[in-house]
This record gives C-alpha cells, structure tokens and sequence, in this order.
C-alpha cells in the first residue's frame, strides 16, 4: 500500500467516510463539516504519520488530492539519518 492509500484510508476512518468517497478532487470542506474536525483532523495526520505542518501550508491545501501531496511529501522528514 502507497503512503498516499494509507493517508486517504486514515482521513476516511477519520471523518467516517469510506475511502472510495476521499477522492483526490474532492474539496475538504466538503467532507469536514465543522473547523473543529478539520483541526482534528491535521492532528491526527500529523501524529499518526509523525509529520508536521504550519499554517501556511494548511492555506495552500484545498482537496483531498492536495493533503494527500502535502502528507506525502513530509514523510520521512523526521527519520534519521
């Protein structure tokens, strides 16, 4: 499984949709009903995949397909070596 599977497959668990339905074109607040969720949502990212964000980066992600990217392109960044 591509780490971007294991990234969607936890946002869906996360937001209680079925992967199928977390697809790169979809607009995150179209699946995140509240600021809150989103907020929890990038915790749980971050902590599940041991990645960090800022804020800024957080403004230049509007679709699932672009979290998906952003995730994908911090991992590893914390690993030694």
């Amino acid at each position: 499984m591509s780490n971007k599977e294991r990234v969607r497959d936890k946002i869906a668990e996360i937001l209680g949709h079925t992967p199928q339905i977390v697809v790169d074109d979809v607009v995150l607040t179209d699946l995140v009903n509240s600021s809150f969720l989103l907020v929890e949502l990038v915790i749980e990212l971050q902590e599940e995949f041991d990645v960090r964000f800022q804020q800024v980066d957080m403004n230049e992600v509007a679709t699932v397909g672009q979290l998906l990217d952003l995730v994908d392109s911090r991992m590893g960044e914390n690993s030694p070596g």
